[in-house]
């Protein structure tokens, strides 16, 4: 089976955005974000309030962290992608629409794009997830293949090939990027 496309700035973004959102670290820093920012204006806030007397600004400090506390999702969430867009246009400049090829043969699968060309053993599939507009190839290494689902003709067949070669299947198909 023979896959021929080419990768766009949304493929690798929506890689990027898919790989932050399964990180650890990134889930971390969100929920600290989402939660110190909030605790500080509230300290702020009571510290006034005591300190000072103060209730309208100790009112005032509250509700910025509500604010923040509701508001913070969307903007993280927007905040990454936009650094994930610029992370793309920088770091996969010279990748966008270069042709792709992967071979899938019964113990290997060749990738080969514009400036090299790769003999992936089937042991060193890790995984194979898809997402609804995806397939990313996941490899012990850590490393991906992106795959767009539009290039595949017969994904099934496509998944039977993978997974007989010892990637794990994993259904990503209600992901978004939040």
């Amino acid at each position: 089976m023979t896959i021929n496309y080419q990768l766009t700035n949304s493929d690798f973004l929506e890689y990027q955005l898919y790989a932050s959102s399964k990180s650890e670290l990134h889930k971390k820093r969100k929920f600290r974000s989402r939660i110190l920012v909030p605790l500080i204006y509230i300290g702020f806030g009571l510290f006034l309030y005591f300190k000072h007397n103060s209730f309208l600004v100790a009112s005032i400090f509250v509700i910025i962290a509500i604010l923040w506390l509701l508001f913070y999702p969307k903007y993280s969430s927007w905040r990454y992608k936009n650094h994930f867009k610029k992370h793309v246009e920088e770091n996969y400049k010279n990748r966008i629409n270069k042709p792709v090829q992967i071979d899938l043969d019964e113990s290997y699968v060749n990738a080969k794009d514009f400036t090299s060309e790769s003999k992936i053993s089937g042991t060193e599939l890790k995984e194979l997830i898809e997402t609804q507009n995806y397939f990313f190839i996941k490899l012990t290494t850590d490393l991906s293949l992106i795959v767009p689902k539009q290039s595949i003709e017969n994904q099934a067949e496509f998944k039977k090939r993978l997974t007989e070669l010892g990637a794990e299947y994993v259904d990503e198909l209600n992901w978004k990027w939040k």
